[in-house]
């Protein structure tokens, strides 16, 4: 094999020339020579507001190069909505000071005692500037779907406001002065210079050689307010008062290994293929390996725990099958009969089926651990006792502790019980705020009667629920199930082991949601086998934060899909440790 087959093609030009090795050895070589960085630094401590301006003109070239800079601001979703209005025109200029005047004597009137030192300060050199530029969010077409604004639709202004940032410190380093006029109305302004209604005005800045140099801000130097220290508007990990007063919050149950995470990533880099060309997979291995300190196992031996458990609901019609069958499907897990099971044995994974909460007895081949003989109905009253909850939890623990010491890689979790989709449907409405219609699905194949009981009861159970219900633990209590109590005890179980959490479909989501509410770091644990045919599923997966492995739109349960999706995460691993990789000399390296 000769090296020639194995060397690196030459970095496209506009791409990332560096490569792992270099960035391990150098993780500050990004940055710039001292003499660079003290006078970026200077610059930006040296920017100031100006007032007064010489009436030398500024030539095109000049103020085309502090464009630029502004142009080349970070915006979200790179939408660049920015837009300057450059104003030269004395005409123009003297309206918009008219405007600015006005406002000054009207804000004056509102200063009281301070008018009079307020009136004393030059507030605007609209006039004596020979530019002015008016700096514009263009907010776009609504209809249009801007990558990065959907949940906070702000961020096309912030994105302008950094445009201005840009702007003001390259004029300071051209040596030109700017100042930001703030007195007029907005609608005043919008309609002098001739701004659509879609665009909002978000500065007037008057540019010019500048007729001052101050040292300090204008306002500071006249005695009207004065620069906050650091010290002052800087706060550790939440916002003072708040860490001071929440005693609720549970600690992080699960610090990831960003060292392995980014020794995964580094060797990514240098597999034989391009950057980013096995797309998730790539993202499965570095996330295995923050969590266990190396990528995926081959073969990969799973751990795989279904908990069982019934639903007062169910006499509501909110199933098609009654509570017995439940125990029915639980045996037959044990028995080697059902989908979990054939899967478990065919991949050489350690399958443990457990009775949390079954009406009927516990079925041989099952694991006793239970806890009531299936939960009150939500439509009555809260679902579970706090004991009942804390033994649910305990038991889930004990459960993924058994698994993990037989020396299992992972912890697939799986549930078993009829009504189940109900339960969890009212988890996810009370977890995601979202409406019954959204979540509520089939289930176990609903028929249109059967359906419709369905979003009778979560809307029923939604409304008899306290408002002030907060967290996973309470919603737990209040909604249930015994078996999805018992999953969170094991996704908390498995933090403790690192072990990673492969989560099967709807309920099972929603039980990890539960843990993830109460302590955010269990969501680094997590991984999504499938996204089911549950249509609340997916929006589930949203909130956690994770795309599914496999999309096949299952509706059985059980782990079933969870299972499906490991031998890709055993693929993934794979590829990682066997694939050639690019070294400097351009030959290929194997494990």
């Amino acid at each position: 094999m000769t090296s020639e087959r194995f060397a690196r093609p030459a970095t496209p030009p506009g791409f990332d020339p560096s490569r792992a090795a270099q960035r391990a050895r150098e993780p500050d070589g990004w940055s710039y020579p001292q003499a660079v960085r003290d006078a970026v630094y200077e610059v930006i401590g040296a920017r100031r507001d100006i007032r007064r301006f010489r009436p030398d003109d500024i030539d095109d070239e000049l103020l085309t190069r502090v464009l630029g800079a502004a142009h080349r601001a970070p915006s979200v979703g790179l939408m660049q909505p920015w837009r300057f209005i450059v104003v030269r025109s004395l005409s123009t200029r003297i309206a918009i000071r008219s405007l600015a005047q006005r406002e000054r004597l009207r804000q004056a009137g509102r200063l009281n005692e301070r008018a009079r030192h307020f009136l004393d300060q030059k507030i605007e050199g609209v006039v004596e500037a020979p530019v002015g530029l008016c700096i514009c969010c263009d907010h776009g077409d609504p209809a249009v779907e801007v990558l990065g604004r959907g949940t906070i639709p702000e961020t096309d202004v912030y994105s302008t406001a950094c445009a201005i940032q840009n702007l003001w410190l390259a004029a300071r380093v051209e040596g030109l002065g700017v100042g930001w006029v703030s007195f007029y109305e907005p609608r005043e302004l919008r309609a002098v210079l001739g701004i659509p209604e879609r665009v909002d005005p978000i500065a007037y800045l008057c540019v010019g050689w500048p007729d001052e140099r101050p040292l300090r801000p204008g306002l500071e130097t006249a005695g009207w307010s004065a620069r906050t220290a650091l010290d002052d508007v800087v706060m550790r990990e939440r916002w003072t008062a708040a860490a001071s007063s929440d005693t609720g919050r549970v600690g992080a149950g699960f610090v990831p290994d960003r060292d392995a995470a980014i020794a995964a990533r580094d060797r990514s880099d240098e597999l034989v293929k391009p950057t980013g060309s096995l797309g998730a997979l790539e993202s499965v291995v570095e996330r295995w390996a923050q969590i266990t300190g190396s990528p995926p196992p081959d073969p990969l031996r799973a751990g795989v725990l279904v908990c069982a458990a019934d639903h007062g609901h169910v006499s509501h019609g909110t199933s098609l099958y009654d509570a017995g069958v439940s125990a029915s499907v639980a045996a037959a897990a044990a028995r080697g009969e059902t989908a979990v099971a054939v899967l478990a044995r065919q991949q050489g994974c350690e399958l443990l089926v457990a009775d949390l909460g079954l009406v009927a007895d516990t079925p041989a081949g099952v694991h006793d651990h239970k806890v009531a003989r299936g939960s009150v109905d939500i439509t009555a009253g809260p679902a579970l006792t706090v004991a009942q909850l804390d033994r649910c939890l305990a038991a889930g623990g004990l459960l993924a502790g058994e698994l993990a010491d037989r020396g299992v890689a992972c912890l697939v979790l799986g549930e078993i019980g009829m009504g189940n989709t109900t339960t969890a449907a009212v988890l996810a409405c009370v977890l995601t705020g979202a409406d019954p219609a959204v979540i509520v699905g089939r289930g176990a194949g609903a028929d249109a009667a059967a359906l419709q009981r369905k979003r009778s009861v979560v809307s029923h159970a939604l409304c008899a629920l306290p408002a002030s219900l907060r967290g996973g633990r309470g919603a737990l209590t209040a909604v249930g199930g015994l078996e999805l109590a018992a999953l969170v005890g094991a996704v908390q179980a498995a933090a403790q082991r690192r072990l990673p959490v492969i989560l099967d479909g709807f309920a099972v989501s929603v039980a990890a949601l539960a843990a993830v509410r109460d302590d955010p770091s269990l969501g680094e644990l997590l991984f999504a086998g499938h996204r089911s045919a549950e249509p609340g599923h997916d929006l589930v997966l949203t909130h956690l934060g994770l795309e599914p492995l496999i999309d096949l739109r299952l509706r059985l349960g059980e782990a079933s899909g969870a299972m499906l999706a490991l031998p890709l995460i055993e693929a993934a691993g794979r590829l990682h440790r066997q694939m050639g990789t690019f070294s400097e000399a351009g030959l290929a390296n194997r494990d």
